[in-house]
């Protein structure tokens, strides 16, 4: 905006105001001399006042935490002073924002900021510092440090029932067992929802190492089955899996992933995920009602909301513990904040009419999905450690609500303490060009015995296990056998058998594979296509042979049909319509269906 027409904006404000709210403001800077009683002079010596030498005085005479409400405004909300995150940042809030309201009891003192920030017009809320004044500001008042986000030392000893989940390489073994869920077809969920029922999470989570091994809070139910959920959400947002008849399998795309480097398969679920539309994460937090129906249509695009943690995670210190509290801070201070709805009024507890979250605050809504997606989805792909602790609250921080003061917890995300980027999240967040697994590179040597068995001389590595289960089965009490279901799958998906050639090649002393093993790679790869669907047709069911034969061979109908033998013929369904007419014109009907 021209200085000319902030000048006006500005006089325009003041003229907005009453005489008894421009008063207070003039007489709380004695400098300023005595406040003149007509509104007019009152602005015109405001202004006058804060064109000269007024305006540091003014600065200069403010505390420091005053001072740093004007800073903050200035140079990092276009003027706005933002209660949330200044509270979020300094622990509490100039006078100037809780008490100016109650005239009779404020002191002279606690106007001082009224010189500076102003309602931006006569029926609008907040406060905010007009550009005029932000012109001249910015000459005297400096920049604020940039927010960071500082490691913390953990307590020695953890308390109770406290403990660290390092994920790093769990994730890594969860989802090479995922991978196989996967091939064998275990993954069912809702064609109308795309959620895992209650039987599937259980029997996968008997084969995780779960965060909670039971549910140990009423409040929470679930909580036993945190990982499985979180993994199959992850690869159904991922461009490899796709839904079939209820099911989760891999695209013929997912099928070549096999023989990828698990760490960059990971990488590619979480980058997959934070864009995906399968899920809202919010939907977690049960207890919070109103998220369907006309509350569904207030909530915010959820990828926004994924791609603000992930931007506050890429200034976690990497390799060094943070507290959820202070993370959550920094996603306030940091810039990173965001929001859950544009309605909060639609959200409730227990029952709509009292428990609505009208004054709802950071932590019970944002902090609930943070500590969701944070746990489900970044620690379970392996991203992040965690410290957790059960999730009953000690000292809740939702208790001033309706109806919740006798709840244990809110989610059964809320025993997340600490969170510590590890050197996996770095590579997935873009911090660092590329990862090195140890285990990708081992090579544990093995044998190939007659019979396709293969035998690891000793347990191989997490990304060989990967390889090797998508063209062999087992491993029982003789290793590993080649599949020939497995590699005619990937075959007939356009994978192919030469990284299997080269993982034997050099792992295995022997120059030659066993005569049978070897035929049976040739037989897959030279039979993998040996058919090729043509398309659907229709069985049709004559009432005999001799029928069958007749109308297969009458002139009017041999090119539309073709005999199948015994009774049956085939026809194209585009060509039913045409078949149908020639059959009537041969003498036979063809029953309706």
């Amino acid at each position: 905006m021209p200085a000319n027409n902030n000048d006006q904006a500005f006089l325009d404000i003041l003229n907005q105001l009453t005489v008894d709210q421009l008063k207070p403001r003039f007489k709380s800077c004695r400098a300023a001399g005595t406040a003149p009683a007509r509104k007019a002079e009152l602005i015109s010596g405001m202004k006058s006042w804060l064109s000269g030498s007024g305006l540091e005085l003014v600065w200069q005479s403010l505390s420091s935490l005053e001072q740093q409400a004007v800073r903050t405004s200035l140079y990092c909300s276009d003027g706005w002073f933002d209660e949330r995150r200044f509270a979020a940042e300094f622990g509490s809030l100039p006078a100037w924002f809780t008490e100016r309201y109650h005239f009779y009891h404020t002191s002279a003192e606690q106007y001082k900021l009224g010189w500076f920030f102003y309602p931006p017009g006569r029926y609008q809320s907040g406060q905010r510092i007009p550009d005029w004044l932000q012109e001249r500001l910015k000459s005297v008042v400096s920049p604020p440090e940039p927010a960071r986000l500082l490691p913390d030392e953990l307590p020695t000893p953890l308390p109770a029932n406290t403990v660290i989940v390092a994920r790093e390489r769990a994730a890594a073994r969860e989802l090479r067992l995922m991978l196989v869920l996967l091939q064998e077809g275990e993954i069912k969920v809702s064609d109308k929802t795309g959620l895992p029922g209650k039987a599937l999470l259980q029997k996968i989570s008997t084969r995780l190492e779960e965060y909670y091994p039971d549910d140990p809070c009423e409040d929470a139910p679930g909580v036993a089955h945190i990982k499985a959920f979180g993994w199959i959400m992850l690869l159904q947002a991922s461009r490899w899996v796709q839904r079939k008849a209820g099911r989760l399998v891999l695209t013929a795309e997912g099928l070549k992933q096999l023989s990828a480097p698990l760490h960059q398969t990971q990488r590619q679920l979480w980058l997959d995920w934070l864009d995906s539309q399968v899920l809202d994460e919010f939907s977690r937090i049960e207890i919070i009602k109103g998220q369907t129906g006309k509350g569904a249509q207030s909530l915010t695009p959820v990828p926004d909301r994924r791609h603000a943690m992930a931007a506050a995670l890429t200034e976690s210190p990497a390799g060094g513990w943070v507290s959820y509290p202070a993370f959550s801070r920094f996603m306030l201070t940091g810039g990173h904040e965001f929001e859950i709805t544009e309605d909060v009024s639609t959200l409730y507890i227990y029952e709509r009419h009292y428990g609505t979250l009208y004054h709802a605050e950071w932590e019970v809504l944002q902090g609930r999905y943070l500590r969701c997606v944070l746990l489900e989805y970044a620690a379970t792909l392996g991203l992040i450690d965690v410290v957790l602790a059960p999730p009953q609250q000690p000292d809740p921080d939702y208790d001033f609500m309706w109806g919740a003061d006798d709840l244990e917890c809110l989610s059964r995300y809320d025993g997340l303490l600490y969170v510590r980027l590890n050197a996996f999240g770095a590579y997935c967040l873009g911090l660092t060009r590329d990862y090195e697994d140890p285990s990708a590179s081992r090579q544990t040597p093995l044998t190939i015995q007659k019979g396709y068995r293969l035998h690891f001389n000793q347990p191989p590595s997490e990304a060989e296990l990967l390889l090797i289960e998508g063209y062999a089965d087992g491993p029982d009490e003789h290793g590993w056998r080649l599949s020939q279901e497995k590699m005619l799958t990937l075959l007939e998906n356009g994978g192919s058998l030469a990284p299997l050639r080269d993982f034997i090649n050099k792992r295995d002393p022997q120059p030659f594979l066993p005569q049978d093993s070897e035929q049976l790679l040739a037989s897959c790869e030279a039979n993998a296509r040996a058919v090729t669907p043509a398309g659907t047709v229709m069985l049709l069911y004559c009432r005999d042979e001799q029928t069958a034969t007749a109308i297969a061979a009458h002139p009017l109908t041999a090119n539309l049909c073709q005999a199948a033998g015994d009774n049956r013929l085939l026809v194209e369904p585009r060509r039913e319509q045409d078949f149908r007419r020639a059959l009537h014109q041969a003498g036979y009907g063809m029953a309706a269906g």
